[in-house]
């Protein structure tokens, strides 16, 4: 989106944040309290408007700035770290849901695919499913009757969402400048991040290698079932897979009635879960129960796989590790394994931490079964980050809230839920298998042909380095960190020389006065040696509470 349109969008963004700006400044201003009654009784909106929270406008404000606005709102309703509670709270209740637009499906499958359309299919339904922010859903037919469902971005969505986030950039880059505290939240690494997320889920070819990744990783598990993927009526906006016939995670009554056990399903989906996270390091980063389904046979479908959660194999076995730490009530491992993993940390009290650490602990094993809430206890968690300022990788913010959610959903199947002991049996297997002769085996392997890439190369940087002084080309550069306290410090060195020089000045000045007896003597000195030694003495007395004061 450039030039005009680009320009149309930013005065439209602009729009409704000054709208919900000027709602905000006039709810706070206490106009209200010179409004009559009867005028707030009669217009509607001028009494909502002193009635709604500042929270619920800033949703609604979003709400209506778009899919991008709205995307980004719900990652930040998974960051207490920079969110405060009550706004994080009402930023969970961001609806993805927006009317439908009419799209000629046919036409834009010819145009993709450059087929007759009728050719292929059967049946395309003109209605849409469902209906987000950016892409609506249709039922159709292959032409061998095969029931698939069709995805069908909104045209024209990449442009707007480039534009906003181009928008939010600015923004974040201007409040950094003036205000310091929003250089510490780090927003604009995170809206970075947040884009690059965002364009790969705007992009249905990368969804559809998701599928076929995520099927990969469970083919031969009769636990799971993955949709299959139609490649010859998939690209970039368009994305043609199998339709599932089944039922929500969490309906219940529809459950029973196809002679499942919720208690079943509900393990059957955290063993599927924790597979994702400590085997594959590759995770579904959205898992309500909109996006998972249960077939007839009782397996789980996850669906949408526009958004996942990615995982280098160390980062993998740190959280594997994490894990089993958690569940051994190791809190010293866990703190090692928290720092090994935060992007950025600054603990100042380790004894404190280990103290809240054990606080988690111990608030598990008191409460019973039934009256653990995972939710609390990660709040409990996310408060102890916050106050040691440890920055986590995105990744495991959507692990917290997956395992949130599957937590709650978990709950409606199973009111005596408990994810800890629920998920021991999986850990205790993982801890096994690290323990193991052949995986201790593979350890040292790869410490070993570390070691062996580490002492081949130590030569060579040898040899570079004593070049480099042999030809005088060797640079050492350093950092200064803190440099404006160190400017200050000298500045107040500076001053407190300059006053000792002064002290001493008058003090000499004024025994030499006192040897000459020039001008007007008061108790046989002259006055200006008296006014001297004063001033040498109340110069010195500053000086020495100076010091007294800086220990």
């Amino acid at each position: 989106m450039f030039g005009f349109d680009r320009i149309k969008r930013v005065g439209k963004i602009v729009q409704v944040l000054s709208k919900y700006g000027f709602d905000e400044l006039l709810s706070r201003s206490n106009i209200d309290r010179v409004i009559p009654d009867s005028v707030l009784s009669w217009n509607t909106y001028t009494k909502t408007l002193f009635e709604q929270d500042f929270n619920v406008r800033v949703r609604l404000a979003i709400e209506e700035l778009g899919p991008t606005f709205i995307k980004l709102g719900q990652l930040l309703s998974n960051r207490p770290d920079i969110i405060p509670d009550e706004l994080r709270l009402e930023l969970e209740k961001l609806q993805d849901t927006i009317p439908a637009e009419k799209l000629q499906v046919e036409k834009l499958l010819e145009e993709a695919f450059k087929i007759d359309v009728y050719a292929h299919f059967s049946y395309i339904d003109p209605e849409p499913i469902a209906a987000a922010s950016i892409a609506q859903v249709y039922r159709a037919s292959l032409i061998d009757g095969t029931p698939v469902i069709l995805k069908i971005k909104r045209p024209g969505i990449r442009e707007v969402i480039r534009a906003d986030i181009s928008f939010i950039k600015d923004l974040i880059q201007f409040l950094e400048k003036k205000y310091e505290i929003i250089q510490k939240m780090n927003l604009y690494a995170i809206v970075s991040s947040f884009e690059s997320s965002l364009m790969q889920e705007l992009s249905f070819t990368n969804e559809a290698n998701n599928i076929e990744k995520f099927r990969k990783n469970f083919q031969g598990n009769p636990n799971i079932y993955v949709p299959k993927i139609y490649r010859t009526y998939c690209s970039d906006g368009i994305l043609c897979m199998e339709f599932i016939d089944g039922v929500k995670i969490n309906d219940l009554d529809s459950l029973e009635k196809m002679g499942l056990y919720p208690k079943s399903i509900v393990q059957n989906g955290l063993d599927l879960y924790l597979e994702q996270v400590l085997v594959h390091g590759f995770f579904h980063a959205d898992p309500h129960p909109g996006n998972m389904f249960v077939n007839a046979k009782g397996q789980i479908v996850f669906l949408d796989f526009g958004s996942m959660g990615l995982m280098i194999p160390y980062d993998r076995k740190l959280i594997e590790g994490m894990v089993i730490n958690f569940l051994m009530n190791d809190a010293p491992g866990l703190i090692r394994n928290i720092k090994k993993l935060a992007v950025v940390h600054h603990i100042e009290n380790e004894r404190q931490l280990t103290r809240d650490v054990f606080e988690i602990f111990y608030l598990i094993e008191q409460n019973s079964l039934k009256d653990i809430n995972i939710a609390v206890m990660l709040d409990k968690l996310n408060t102890v980050l916050q106050q040691n300022y440890i920055l986590m990788p995105d990744f495991v913010y959507l692990l917290l809230r997956g395992v949130s959610i599957l937590e709650g959903t978990g709950r409606q199947l199973d009111a005596n839920l408990n994810i800890p002991n629920s998920i021991r049996p999986f850990a205790k297997k993982i801890a096994k298998e690290r323990l193991s002769a052949e995986h201790l085996k593979e350890e040292i392997i790869e410490k070993a042909k570390l070691l062996k890439d580490i002492v081949s190369e130590v030569p060579t940087d040898l040899l570079s380095i004593l070049d480099k002084v042999k030809n005088d080309k060797l640079l050492l550069k350093h950092k200064i960190v803190d440099f404006e306290s160190l400017l200050l410090n000298l500045y107040r060195l500076g001053n407190k020389f300059l006053l000792s020089i002064l002290a001493m000045t008058f003090g000499v000045g004024a025994s030499i006065l006192a040897h000459g007896r020039v001008g007007y003597l008061l108790w046989g000195m002259p006055i200006l040696s008296w006014l001297g030694f004063l001033v040498s003495f109340v110069i010195s007395t500053i000086l020495l509470i100076n010091v007294l004061k800086s220990k």
